[in-house]
């Protein structure tokens, strides 16, 4: 039967076991904020005082047990961690290498339950202290898209007008006539736009959500998705008010990141090569 550790009040976050646990302290050597405490081999793990309150969820220890001791209360283990299921380095090879940041897209709408796959497995990717603060915005109205690529034009022309610098450094004049022409070089009129949002004044909120898109981008692509990163739409988004206010992101939050999502109109053949990465070793 589960008993719950000593110092309940502490405690009541975490069950062990005492019928599985082998006293072996991987709970103890895991946790990241060294929680627990265990001697190995002679008492079960025990909370080191304020552990109910600094427990940050990770689930690192819940994880790590062979022995399925350990039970995090509220929160499910999840499925058995399989190893041989893992990719090998030809197939990563393959994903990491092969994906391209795409430009031109079918007029093909995106399923929705395949968006919500891809999000549903990023949403895994790690964020500072677990907080998991990062939301997710799917914008896939072709009318709504417009209008809101309109609205990061606007911000071009008010940068042109008002001989801002950033104007000539992102040639918005060459932009700004080829999207009277029909072209469109901020969402390249893709059938899809993926926002991330954080509470305002979340100071990692920026790196969470690049970790997270980024993730995302590596699971679309397995799924025949192409994406890119929408730069100039995050850059107007966080310089120009209308843009803001017609993304309507919940009260409190405002936009982190965001990335085009569509199906490739064109094949790529060959995995383009890099230059050399920059490292320095040290030891």
């Amino acid at each position: 039967m589960p008993c719950d550790l000593r110092e309940e009040e502490e405690m009541s976050f975490i069950e062990i076991d005492e019928s599985r646990c082998q006293k072996d302290g991987l709970c103890a050597q895991v946790c990241p904020f060294r929680l627990l405490a265990v001697e190995v081999g002679r008492s079960f793990p025990q909370a080191v005082p304020g552990a109910g309150q600094r427990c940050i969820r990770c689930g690192h220890c819940q994880a790590v047990c062979p022995h399925g001791a350990l039970t995090l209360v509220g929160q499910e283990a999840g499925p058995v961690f399989r190893p041989e299921k893992l990719p090998d380095v030809e197939q990563l090879t393959q994903l990491v290498r092969g994906r391209r940041s795409i430009r031109v897209y079918r007029k093909k709408p995106v399923e929705r339950r395949l968006v919500q796959r891809c999000i549903d497995l990023a949403h895994y990717a790690p964020t500072a202290r677990n907080s998991q603060q990062i939301g997710w915005l799917v914008i896939d109205d072709k009318e709504e898209l417009h209008r809101l690529t309109n609205h990061a034009f606007d911000w071009m022309r008010h940068l042109l007008a008002t001989d801002d610098p950033r104007a000539e450094h992102y040639g918005v004049a060459g932009l700004i006539r080829g999207w009277e022409k029909g072209r469109d070089g901020i969402l390249r009129q893709a059938p899809g736009l993926v926002v991330t949002f954080a509470p305002a004044g979340y100071g990692l909120g920026t790196m969470d959500s690049t970790i997270h898109l980024t993730t995302f981008e590596l699971i679309a692509f397995s799924q025949g998705l192409g994406t890119c990163w929408a730069g100039f739409f995050q850059l107007a988004a966080a310089d120009w008010s209308p843009l803001r206010q017609a993304l309507a992101l919940p009260d409190g939050q405002e936009l982190t990141a965001a990335m085009m999502v569509g199906y490739p109109r064109l094949r790529y053949q060959r995995l383009p090569e890099r230059r050399a990465a920059r490292v320095v070793w040290r030891g």
